[in-house]
């Protein structure tokens, strides 16, 4: 009698053993999927929030100014978190994220102060006539557009620049000023007015490469890249397409197109 109570002490220390290991291995499944549901809630969070600040720009009639300061947000994102980034303080490298690449389409004899050529954007644009695409970290828009923009307003100031496009017909003649004329006196001292830090002595002054613009060849050519800088930022675009990762669900290129309008 007392064995057969001994085993059904055994028996049942057994059985509770086995419900404990049970309740236990359940509330691990329990909190494994739980862990995982609230990881993949936070990736999807992560994901949402990252492609917010990009889907801001997928609508049409976006301005040549909000484009700029996508680009350069682009630029920052490339190289500190996507695998193209460098250098020690950037963790991209580590996240394996895809670059974002931008692309817009743009007629730049539109963009130009004259018909003979651009100043801003023709270097920059490489393999097709009319698109321009940010991609990698060392691109030409930074390289070519944003330093020389940049380079400017050091040099004049904002505002200067600002004045002297405004006026751009009125301040820079294509036909002949002549020297000590009552037409050379009134341009001289409109363009002094107008610039607050380059001043001129004498109209043949923006032309000269001897007295040389603080960035191109000529103050004329500094006036007339500028120009096409506040006509781009005027533009408007359309955002034609988005391209998401298949992998991380994050966008990886937007491509724009110039409507033809301004602002």
């Amino acid at each position: 009698m007392e064995n057969a109570s001994k085993a059904l002490i055994m028996a049942g220390s057994v059985l509770i053993a086995l419900l404990i290991i049970g309740a236990l291995v359940l509330m691990f499944g329990n909190l494994t999927n739980y862990q995982k549901t609230n990881s993949e809630s936070t990736l999807s969070s992560q994901i949402i929030e990252y492609n917010q600040q990009f889907e801001t720009y997928n609508r049409k009639k976006v301005r040549g100014s909000e484009l700029y300061s996508l680009l350069n947000r682009v630029i920052d994102y490339n190289r500190r978190q996507s695998s193209d980034a460098i250098g020690t303080n950037y963790s991209g490298a580590d996240l394996q994220y895809e670059p974002m690449e931008i692309n817009f389409k743009i007629d730049i004899t539109k963009l130009s102060a004259t018909t003979d050529k651009n100043r801003l954007f023709t270097t920059a644009i490489q393999t097709n006539k009319d698109t321009y695409t940010v991609s990698k970290l060392e691109n030409s828009f930074e390289k070519s557009i944003k330093k020389k923009i940049d380079d400017l307003e050091n040099a004049y100031g904002q505002e200067s620049l600002t004045n002297l496009t405004t006026n751009l017909t009125k301040l820079f003649k294509d036909t002949e000023v002549k020297p000590g004329s009552e037409q050379e006196t009134v341009l001289v001292k409109s363009f002094n007015e107008a610039s607050s830090k380059v001043k001129i002595k004498s109209y043949s002054d923006i032309d000269s490469k001897s007295f040389k613009g603080k960035y191109g060849d000529t103050i004329r050519e500094d006036a007339y890249t500028y120009y096409e800088y506040i006509q781009f930022k005027r533009a408007y675009f359309d955002c034609k397409d988005v391209e998401y990762d298949e992998h991380t669900g994050r966008i990886t290129r937007m491509d724009f197109e110039f409507t033809g309008k301004f602002n």
